[in-house]
This record gives C-alpha cells, structure tokens and sequence, in this order.
C-alpha cells in the first residue's frame, strides 16, 4: 500500500509491467469526497490527447471530433511518429553558415542492442560525441560570469574534448595484443630511465655539495678569519632531505640547528670577537634550547663577557619575550645591569660607542612606554636632553597634561552612563592613559592620589648617561621625537637602517608608525585615491595608545603643544647649523601631515588650523628664519594642503624671485640645493592629477617656470635644456665628488637638478624611453651610495605613477620598476604605498608581495600587505557583492595565520593590533577572540596596548586580563577596587 493514498490510486508503471493489474475500485478515492463538491469518476480508459489546442487549466467535458493521434495508457507503447515534431523555422531567417542542420531532427544514429546495452566501444562511435538538446528557442539562457569575486572575465577558445580511447582498436584488433604488450613494456622502459634521471640527478647535486663543502674548507683554512665566508658556508646547503623521510619537520630543524650551531662554535673559535657569529649562534641556540635554559646559557656568557651588548641585548630580548618570566621590573633591572657595564664597553671609536648607547637607550625607553610609564619615560628624555642637547632646566620642564579638576569631571560623566562594567573600565582607562604623560609635583599628588604619577629625577638615572662626541646628538634628537610617537617623514630604508630600527620590530605598537605608508610626505604627484582607500577603518580604530594627537580628544591639543615645544627645544640646541633646518623641516612636514589627518576626522575644527597660521607666520618672522627657502617650500605644500594651491604657487614663486631665478648664482651649496629643491616642488605642484582640469594651460605655466631658471628676464626652453642637462651629465661623470653626507630630511642638489630635467623632457614631448634611459643610468652610476640611489627610485616610481594615470604608459612598467625598488629598498615607505595601492586594485587579489618576493619575513613590506588586504575590504567590489567581501575577508584571515609564524613579525604588537582589530570590525570576536588573546599576550606579553585590545574582543575575560596586567607591573590607571569606589 502507498504511503500516501493519493498515489495509490494509480501507478503508469505498472500497467506497463503488469498489463494484468486490475482497475482500482471506486471506494479507494473516498478520502477525496468533499459534501460541497462530488466529481463525476468516468470510468474506462484513458485517452491522453497528444496535439490539442486547449489551455492547461481548460476542463474538457466532450472530446472535439477532430481526430488526434492518442495513445491508450492500458497497452503497450510501440512506436511514435516523430515527423510530427519537426521544429519550424521563420522563413526570413537565413542559416549560418557551417550550421544548416542545426534545427533539424536530431534522430539517433544506431540503434542500441537491448541485449547488450554496455558494450564496449571499438569503432570510434560518432554518436558518443553528440547529446540530443533541446532547440536554442526552447532552451533556457544561462551565463556564465566572475563577477562575483571581482576576477577580469577571460574568454578561451573552446577546444576539442580528448575520449577516453585514442586509436581505433577495431581496424586493429590483430595486432592488438602485441601493441598492448609495446606498450607496456615501452612504459617499464620510460619508467626505469626515468628513474635513472633522478639517480643521476641526486648524485650530481651530492657530488657538489662535497666539492662546495671541500672549497670551503680549504678557503676557511688558508683564511679562517673570513667572517663572510664563514656565515656562506653555515647557510650552505641545509640537506634537509637527509632526514625528511625518517623524522619529522620538528627533528630536521634539530638536526640542521645543531650541525650549523657547531659550524658557528668553530668559526668562533677562530674569530672570538665576531658579533656576526655571536648572534648567529644565539640563534640556534634560542631554537634549540627551551626559555629558560636558553636564559642560564646567555648569563653564563655575560660572565665571562660583561662588556658584550650583543649578549645584553639577547638576555632582554628573552626575558622580555617569556610568558613566564616577562615583568616590567625584571626587565628593567637588566637594563640597569647592563648600563652598569658602560666601563667594559670599547670606546676606541667615540661613534661606534655613542650608537650603541643610543639604541640601548631608545629601547630602553620604548619599553617604558609599552608598559604605560610615560612618567618615567618622559623623566629620562628631559635628563638627557638636558645633559647632551645642553637644554636648560627651566626650558625642559613645562606643563604637559591636562587641569585634573577637568579630568574628574569627564570621569564623573563616564561612571554615570550605566554602561557595562567592561566598558566603564576601559573608557576610565583610556581617558587617564590619554591625558598622563608627565611628573606631577608634590603638591599636586595629594589631588591626584596616584604615587605612580610622581617620579624624581633619581628613579631614572640608570637611563640618563652622557655621548662622547657631539656628532651623535642628532640622532638622539631622532630618538627623543620617536619616542614621544612622532613618525619620521618621509621614512627611507637607509636611515631605517642607521637608526637601527629595522632591526626591532617589537617596538612598532601603535598607529602613529603607519602614517608615512599613508601620508609618505615624499613627491607623489598621484595615485591619492589609492592612500586614501588605504586609510579606511584605520583612522578612528583606536589602535593608538597613550597620549596622542590624531583624533579629537580633551587632551589633543595639550599634547600636541607639547611636541611643538619640544621640536622647538631640540631644533634650537644645534644653533644656526644646517641641522637645526633638518628638524625645522621634519617639524613643518609634522604639521602638514596633521592637516591631512584632519580631513578625515569626523570632528573638524577650524581653531586648529587658524591657530597653525598664526604659529607658522611667527616662525616665518623670526630673522633666523626670514631667508630659509627649506621653509618657504615647506610653507608652501602646506597651503596646497589647505585646498589654496594658488596661494601655493605665489609662495613658491616668490622664493624663487628673492634669489634671481638662477641657480648657478647662488654661491652658497646648501643655497642652491634649496633653490633648485624650490624649482622641483613648483613643477610637481603643477604637474599634479588633482589639477588635470587645468592640466593645458599648467603645461604652459610649467613651460614659463622653467624658462625662468636661466634667466631673470625670462630665458628660452632650449638653454633651460642645455643647462639641466650639463647638471646631469656632470653628476654621471663626476659622482664621486658629489657630496655624499646623507641629510634625511633636506633635498640634494643633484637629484632635485635630474628631476627638473625629466620633467622638462615630459612637457616638451621627448621619447619615453629617452626618459627612462636616464633614470637607469642614475641607478647604475650610484649604486655604491645607496641613500642617493633611493632618491632616484622614490623618483622614478613617482614619474611612473603619472604616467599610469594620465594614460601614458602601462601599469607592467611601474610593476617592474617597483619590484626593484623595493627589493633594493625594502622598508622604504613611500614604495611600500605605492606597492599596497597596487596589490588593493588587482583582480586576482592575494596578499603575496609579488614586488617583495625577496623579503617576505620583513615587518614592514608584511604590514603594506596587511594594509592592502584592509583595502580591498573597502573597495567597490566588495562593497557591491558579498561573496566578493567574504573571499577577500577569508584571505586576509589567513594571510594573519600565515604571518605569525614567523618569529620576527610575531613580536610586533602592531601587527596582532591590527588583526584584534580586523576581528572586531568583522564580528569574529566570538569565534576567534579568545584565541587570538592567548596567542598574543604569549607573543608579546611586555605590551600594555595588546591587552587593553584585547579586552575587547574577549570581554569576558577581563577580569583575567586585569590580573595578568598586574601581575606583569604594567601600568593600571584605574583598578577594580577604585571603580567600584568611583562607581558607589
């Protein structure tokens, strides 16, 4: 019996199988009586009407007397006529043209063996390849199409399938076991050659890794003080397919730690003072030996060698990196300890000794800051600029937070919002971490009521000690500004490099490091649209920490005061030197890149920009200042970034007129560098895409500038040209007396001269490989000076960016040119937002650094990326389709696991900041937040802003996170205990 009586009534296959069945009786249909309704059940059989011109929902009582062609349902089905089905064509419809038998009857070729309905095939069948189908007029449309993932749609041409067969064996079916045996044993022939390919192949690659094994030791004995050689033969040939197949990945890396950390041990035996080497084999040893043993091994090396920064440096960074060990106070008493071996330490160079000082110092500091002591941090950089930079005493301590009467007010506004505990907790915090950042007195202790907030100058004076020479003093400068979160702009891989910051990725921890990627303050004439997209989400995240000047907040403008003041007091301890121009400079970019900031704040407030007008004109009328071109440029760029490019223009032209138009007048060097730097700016302000609809008569002006440049009266083009090109021409010729002292932050004669002559050649319509002829010579001839061959990279990536907007040249040019910028320059930051802008757009997306392939484990080329795939969150694609979001979204997630398995990058809090804050912005929190808790307070346990984030994803763990907080010394504004005080 059915299951349902509505198909029990009738089965069509069974009076197909069983022709004997009998007709179901009448009684069956009684669940269908209805009293309102009684059907007439016509009994008999049925008659189905294959051609009728009725409607579906007509109901027949009579059959018409046209005679159809019917089919009775009790007998068996034996033939149809198919030439009644023929598809009728429209009569004006021509056929095309290969295609006449398209709509014809698709009848089947064969007639298929019922006996033997699977058969094998052995003639090579026709049929097989055809599928009847419907006619195109009677089949549905589907197309087909990538939209969804944002992937450029490329169409192929269709190809002829390969069956399964490919030779007829039915004309050959004689020779067919004979072929088949060919075959067969053909294959076992292929097969052993092959195999005797790969032997051979094996011991070839064998035979030269003992011949490059026997090399090396020969050189390393007849020089076995060749540190170079002796770190090529440690990184030589790992061989770990010896142990691939016999143990696990875990036990290779063993076994090739172990046999290069005794390489490293005999290589130190030849060449004890080797600081190569000694951090070689720290490195080994840190892989093969847990924390703690490690910990013991490197004390028992600083016995024998107090003096050793190396070791120092490996004992903090240890301690500091373990869970288990990791507290603010033990880190700092091997700071202390390890100034205290100052005396150990060679001073046979005053420079060599100076720099290391400063970057044990700088890290000292940071690490202060990490942990919240911005009291103490702030304590030690005013002792040391008082004892280095002779600041005095009364200009170096000056107010630097907020009234605290204020302070409890907008706290009483807090604690009565009726938010969630969490919540009250962290905005406390927050409000008190942003408005703390100097010593108070003690008389004001006793309002404040927080012992931490007073600090004297003895609770810092492990942190304060004195240069040998007075050529360092600028890089403490540096230090002091970077310490207070003041990005450099722009930021080049050269002075990376100098400052020693590329190698210390764990002190990158809040947002004020990205700006040069997104603002890099260096002669971008395009591509905007690309940084501004970069910056989405990223600007009101949060991802600052302490006090900070980026976002409106009531202690923003106290604190950027106080940065101004102490630009002012740095910049004004060099006197009237070139040096104090260089941190004016870096001052003026400093404000134009607040500017920038502030027109994507949502609070936008016109006293700050009035009262950066007033700020500037009274440094522009200072006498020291009245004359310097440097900061008439910079002047300049800072109205165009005030939307007045007209007042822009005045000023530059101005600065130029006061000294005669000609460069080659000017008798001072730094005088004429800045002249020309002047002429540079003014083409590239005019030449910029954001004024392509005044692009023609810019030209003209462009054309009127340059003129200018050789005379006073107005010259002609063609001596411009001649000039220009004797410049470039002697700086291909007479490189090596070129001045090469690096000076970051101001402009280099030769550069700014190169760059007016492209872009003369650009506007009078020279080749474009002419052009860039002249980039690749420049990049050849200084390749030994690699901070002017960045320059000239910067420059070349920046003509392309307009040539790829204005539609001149291809994007595959700039590719290529930027793939070797940055594996030049890899931490440059200005070719990094170039590359993230680039990675954003591509069809194709994954985070892959395809023009970084060379440096995939570097922090900053990963973050590019990182900030790419942010980008591409918020591009139109995404935003348009889902599906297109969450493949973007997934790939980001995964290029985060990806990157935290590598050491150096894992210890950066900025990097797992950006991926709590990814979680946040996605709604993953629950799914991934505890998770990704634990896996970075193990990464950096030393950074308070890992765990203030982290409290946001993971709420309900706060109360852990607190007592971890504790129990770490870092620095709890406002405690449980206390809100629950501040709350009653």
């Amino acid at each position: 019996m059915s299951l349902f009586p509505a198909y029990g009534i009738y089965n069509p296959l069974s009076s197909l199988e069983f022709p004997e069945a009998k007709t179901i009786n009448e009684s069956s249909a009684s669940w269908l009586t209805n009293s309102s309704f009684q059907p007439e059940i016509v009994s008999g059989p049925r008659i189905v009407i294959l051609s009728s011109d009725s409607s579906d929902c007509e109901v027949i009582d009579q059959l018409p007397e046209k005679n159809h062609e019917t089919i009775c349902l009790d007998s068996d089905v034996e033939e149809v006529d198919t030439a009644k089905h023929k598809n009728h064509h429209k009569k004006h419809k021509k056929s095309k043209k290969h295609k006449k038998d398209k709509y014809k009857d698709r009848q089947a070729k064969y007639k298929s063996v019922v006996e033997n309905l699977y058969y094998e095939d052995r003639g090579k069948s026709k049929c097989i390849y055809k599928v009847d189908t419907l006619c195109s007029r009677a089949r549905p449309r589907y197309h087909r199409y990538n939209k969804a993932l944002g992937f450029v749609l490329m169409k192929k041409e269709k190809t002829t399938s390969t069956r399964y067969f490919a030779k007829n064996l039915a004309k050959k079916e004689a020779k067919s076991k004979t072929k088949s045996d060919m075959v067969i044993q053909r294959h076992k022939v292929a097969a052993e050659e092959e195999s005797e390919e790969i032997k051979e192949k094996i011991l070839k690659l064998e035979e030269e890794k003992k011949s490059r094994i026997k090399y090396f030791n020969q050189q390393l004995m007849e020089d076995p003080h060749n540190i170079d050689l002796w770190l090529e033969y440690i990184n030589f040939g790992d061989r770990d397919n010896e142990f691939g197949s016999t143990y696990g990945q875990k036990e290779t890396n063993s076994l090739k730690y172990s046999r290069k950390l005794a390489i490293v041990e005999k290589a130190l035996e030849k060449n004890t003072g080797s600081n190569k080497l000694l951090k070689a084999k720290l490195f080994f040893l840190d892989e093969l030996l847990p924390a703690d043993e490690y910990i013991d091994r490197v004390e028992q090396m600083i016995s024998k060698n107090s003096g050793n920064i190396v070791l120092w440096q490996a004992l903090i960074t240890a301690t500091r990196s373990s869970v288990s060990l990791c507290t603010v106070s033990r880190v700092l008493k091997l700071y202390s300890k390890c100034f205290e071996s100052l005396h150990l330490w060679p001073r046979s160079n005053p420079k060599i000794y100076d720099e290391r000082l400063l970057k044990m110092m700088y890290q000292s500091l940071i690490f202060l800051r990490h942990g919240g002591l911005w009291e103490q941090m702030w304590e030690a950089l005013r002792l040391n600029m008082n004892l280095n930079l002779n600041v005095s005493k009364q200009h170096a301590y000056f107010k630097g937070s907020i009234d605290e009467k204020k302070l409890i007010e907008m706290e009483e506004v807090i604690l009565t919002s009726q938010l969630p505990l969490n919540q009250l907790w962290l905005r406390v915090e927050l409000l008190r971490e942003n408005c703390h950042w100097t010593s108070v007195s003690r008389e004001q202790l006793e309002l404040v009521g927080d012992s931490n907030r007073f600090i004297t100058p003895e609770d810092v004076t492990e942190f304060v000690h004195p240069l040998l020479s007075k050529n360092c003093n600028f890089k403490m400068g540096i230090y002091i500004l970077l310490a207070l979160k003041v990005p450099l702009l722009p930021t080049r891989h050269y002075f990376m490099q100098e400052l020693g910051l590329d190698e210390s990725n764990w002190t990158f921890e809040s947002y004020e490091s990205l700006i040069p990627i997104l603002y890099p303050c260096s002669s971008e004439m395009a591509c905007h649209q690309q940084r501004e997209l970069l910056t989405k989400g990223l600007f009101d995240a949060g991802l600052t920490s302490g006090p900070q000047y980026l976002r409106y907040h009531p202690a923003r403008d106290a604190y950027l005061d106080f940065v101004r003041d102490v630009f002012h007091m740095i910049a004004e301890s060099f006197g009237s030197d070139h040096q104090r121009t260089s941190f004016y400079v870096w001052w003026l970019k400093f404000e134009r890149m607040l500017l920038w900031m502030q027109k994507n704040d949502a609070i936008k407030s016109d006293k700050s920009v009035k009262k950066l007008k007033g700020i500037l004109k009274d440094f522009l009328k200072q006498d020291e200042n009245r004359n310097n071109l440097h900061f008439y440029r910079e002047y300049a760029l800072i109205e165009r970034e005030m939307g007045r490019v007209s007042n822009s223009v005045n000023i530059l032209e101005t600065a130029i007129q006061t000294k005669g138009n000609y460069p080659e007048s000017c008798t001072n060097q730094h005088e004429r560098a800045a002249l020309m730097s002047l002429y540079r700016t003014l083409l590239e302000v005019l030449l910029d895409v954001r004024m392509w609809d005044e692009l023609k008569s810019n030209i003209s002006q462009v054309i009127k500038v340059l003129c200018a440049m050789t005379s006073q009266t107005g010259g002609s083009l063609e001596l411009t040209e001649e000039y220009l090109h004797n410049c470039y021409q002697d700086f291909v010729d007479n490189f090596e007396a070129v001045d090469q002292i690096d000076q970051e932050f101001l402009p280099v004669f030769h550069c700014d001269a190169i760059a007016c002559y492209i872009y003369l050649l650009f506007v009078t319509e020279h080749g474009h490989q002419e052009i860039l002829n002249i980039f690749d010579n420049c990049l050849e001839i200084s390749k030994n000076c690699s901070w002017i061959q960045e320059r000239f990279y910067e420059h070349k990536i920046s003509f392309l960016q307009l040539m790829v907007e204005l539609k001149i040249d291809k994007y595959s040019v700039l590719k290529e040119s930027l793939k070797q910028a940055c594996e030049n320059n890899p931490d440059n930051f200005y070719l990094l937002s170039v590359y993230a802008g680039i990675e954003s757009e591509l069809p194709h997306w994954s985070i892959c650094l395809r023009s970084v392939s060379n440096h995939e484990q570097r922090l900053w080329p990963t973050i590019a990326g990182c900030l790419a795939g942010r980008a591409r969150l918020y591009s139109t694609i995404c935003l348009n389709d889902s599906t297109a979001r969450t493949a973007a979204l997934n790939r980001l997630v995964h290029f985060h696991n990806n990157i935290f398995r590598v050491p150096d990058i894992r210890c950066c809090p900025l990097v797992w900041r950006l991926y709590m804050l990814l979680l946040r912005e996605e709604g993953l929190c629950e799914k991934k937040g505890e998770t990704v808790y634990h896996e970075s307070i193990s990464s950096c346990p030393w950074a308070r802003s890992v765990y203030i984030d982290a409290a946001g994803i993971a709420p309900q763990l706060l109360t852990q996170i607190q007592d971890i907080i504790r129990e770490k010394d870092l620095r709890m504004h406002v405690t449980p205990e206390e809100l629950n005080i501040l709350r009653g």
